[in-house]
């Protein structure tokens, strides 16, 4: 075969590949397929793979012992059969991370028997980074049991815990703005509010953080003097197996062509029908060239 015809197979190829990675991306909140500052594809692209599993389904969790799951902006109300599911996935000794500033994950903490509650406003603070009161910078509460030993770390627009063990605050300089105006208010103290806390359920054990935002692609500082990355790494390299949430949470949330093709990649006879076109494509067109 001629060199130009390599060149030429070569550069389709590229293109399709390229045209695939377009095609397979989404721009919707948290999504994992959404390569944009408020996706969390970096994310998910740095997971260790051997030893981090998806959970589709429920029964997953029932033989799982000693595990962390990790649950990142649930998108709906929980339904009492997961909520019953989760709690005797605590009862068993295992550990769930909450990550939650919508108050979506309430219906789950109160199912589960946890003492601790989200406050959905946004929590705004003087001590702030990019001259952006939304830009929260949260420290570790002293003598505290922190994954990956934070000291600081920035939060974009955070809400707030009520109950738990505090385990990371807000500085005092900091409000909870009830209103929506972006503003300090006569009616909005200034105070230390909580944003990650700790609590006991059975044998295991709840750890909810009020911000899903850490874990978007804008958040997740690969180079930077805050210890976001610290912190999320440190979740998912523990000693213990790792499990992530896609029951009910914003990080699965798929459409368009973007769904049609991950839908393609996780069925095996789908994939082998693609696989079979393109060999078929690529022999009709080395038959008529023969000819």
């Amino acid at each position: 075969m001629r060199p130009v015809f390599w060149f030429v197979g070569l550069l389709i190829t590229a293109s399709l590949l390229l045209a695939s990675i377009h095609l397979s991306a989404n721009t919707l909140d948290f999504s994992r397929y959404n390569l944009g500052w408020n996706g969390t594809s970096r994310f998910f692209s740095d997971l260790d793979r051997n030893r981090v599993i998806d959970v589709t389904g429920l029964s997953a969790l029932e033989s799982s012992r000693g595990t962390l799951l990790l649950i990142i902006a649930p998108g709906r109300p929980y339904r009492p059969d997961e909520i019953a599911a989760y709690r005797r996935y605590l009862e068993d000794g295992n550990t769930i991370f909450l990550a939650d500033d919508f108050g979506t994950g309430n219906g789950l903490l109160r199912g589960v028997g946890s003492s601790i509650v989200i406050i959905g406003s946004p929590l705004l603070s003087f001590d702030r980074e990019y001259d952006d009161p939304g830009m929260v910078v949260v420290t570790r509460v002293k003598n505290s049991t922190v994954p990956g030993d934070p000291s600081r770390m920035v939060l974009n627009e955070p809400a707030s815990v009520e109950g738990g063990e505090p385990l990371m605050t807000s500085s005092f300089m900091s409000w909870i703005d009830q209103n929506g105006n972006g503003k300090i208010d006569s009616s909005e103290p200034l105070g230390r509010h909580r944003v990650l806390a700790r609590d006991r359920v059975g044998r295991g054990e709840l750890i909810v953080f009020a911000d899903p935002g850490i874990f978007i692609n804008a958040m997740y500082f690969p180079e930077s003097g805050w210890d976001n990355r610290k912190f999320i790494s440190s979740l998912v390299t523990n000693t213990s197996p790792v499990l992530i949430d896609q029951i009910n949470s914003r990080t699965a949330d798929d459409e368009g062509v973007s769904l049609a093709l991950h839908s393609a990649e996780k069925d095996p006879a789908a994939n082998f029908g693609i696989i079979a076109a393109g060999v078929l494509v690529l022999i009709v067109a080395w038959v008529r060239r023969m000819l």
